[in-house]
């Protein structure tokens, strides 16, 4: 009898689930982007005939139920720790590491490092003037010790060496890896719930980047450093590790120039005009890293008026926090990004009368990436 009641009990629970589930579905608004998990949902796609007859309807209807269940960030976050507890340490390709460390597994995707090499290295045949590369090492290996037992190896220093061997005499390869790997202030260099680096870490590359050009680094004592707390990273986002503490981000701003510069960002025809390298109307987002230079776009004019010559810097988003240090010791600086700029660099190059270029990629996109095309 008590079984019983129990089985009809458990009936009546589920069925109030699936009917409460239903019901949050009709009518709960749909929600574009998530900002926990920093990216846009799904929409409901449109039904036709073609997609209904290629399957592509119910794949797509899938995805949008998906990721349009209610309270779907609380369930991924149930999961990932669920899956914690079970020993499985690793929610969506991102490890829960010692004092609240959130960081990514190695690559997996193929690696395309011989091949984004080697056309870099036909681009620096290919012009006039110096080009320098700087391969920012991955949080696992720096972090190394912020790591869960039994995580997957690190091949860091493998691509590096390969990075250095290739670039031989036509580019000249800054080695911020052996200033960055086995030093233990380095742990400070990357935010703990975020892949990228801390605009410390950016700063210490900074230094070995003055040292190989010849310039002198503005020193630490030249700036303000302003904290700004309440920041979740896209490892976060990743992972759903939803009781972690967020991070810290650190604005370093010269006390003289307060980060005054005359910035343009140009997406196609179209120009956006700012005064200032820090668009800080981004600290009040849940993402926070795009207080530098407003995040990715296919070309970033800074103009400073300092003394010094025109650097074209070639990068991916570790390089956002890097250019107001860079901007330091060049009158202009160009910033591409190779997914969105579709104009020839080297066009570029001859047009603006630009005198350096520095490629600034982190390592595991330098090995995966499929952008670096120059025509």
């Amino acid at each position: 009898m008590k079984t019983k009641t129990a089985s009809k009990i458990l009936i009546i629970i589920f069925t109030a689930f699936i009917a409460v589930m239903g019901m949050l579905y009709i009518f709960m608004p749909k929600t574009d982007f998530s900002e926990t998990e920093k990216r846009y949902l799904a929409k409901s796609p449109k039904l036709t005939f073609s997609s209904l007859k290629d399957g592509s309807y119910s794949k797509d209807f899938e995805t949008f139920l998906a990721d349009q269940t209610p309270m779907r960030t609380f369930f991924v976050s149930v999961n990932a720790y669920f899956e914690l507890l079970k020993g499985n340490n690793g929610s969506n390709g991102v490890y829960l590491g010692k004092d609240g460390y959130l960081i990514e597994k190695p690559f997996e995707r193929e690696n395309r490092l011989d091949i984004n090499l080697g056309r870099i290295l036909e681009f620096a045949e290919g012009v006039d003037i110096p080009v320098s590369l700087v391969a920012v090492p991955s949080k696992g290996k720096i972090c190394g010790s912020k790591l869960p037992r039994n995580a997957m190896e690190y091949r860091d220093r493998e691509y590096l060496n390969t990075v250095r061997e290739t670039a031989g005499e036509k580019i000249k390869f800054i080695d911020i890896d052996s200033y960055f790997f086995d030093t233990p202030e380095a742990e400070g260099y990357f935010y703990k719930t975020d892949h990228h680096w801390t605009s410390a870490g950016a700063y210490a590359a900074y230094t070995v980047i003055c040292r190989e050009y010849g310039f002198e680094p503005v020193p630490k004592s030249a700036y303000n450093i302003e904290k700004i707390n309440g920041f979740y990273g896209t490892s976060y986002a990743k992972s759903c590790y939803t009781l972690s503490k967020p991070d810290t981000v650190e604005l370093w701003i010269n006390k003289k120039t307060l980060g005054r510069a005359d910035v343009t960002i140009t997406e196609g025809k179209k120009e956006t005009k700012a005064d200032n390298m820090f668009f800080r109307e981004h600290l009040d987002e849940s993402d926070k890293y795009l207080t530098f230079l407003d995040g990715n776009h296919s070309l970033v004019t800074i103009k400073t008026g300092n003394p010094g010559g025109k650097l074209l810097l070639i990068k991916d988003s570790f390089a956002h926090c890097a250019a107001p240090f860079l901007a330091e010791n060049f009158s202009e600086l160009y910033m591409i990004d190779l997914r969105y700029f579709k104009e020839s660099p080297k066009t570029l190059i001859a047009k603006k009368g630009i005198t350096d270029v520095l490629f600034l990629y982190g390592i595991e996109n330098l090995c995966t990436t499929k952008d670096i095309i120059f025509e």
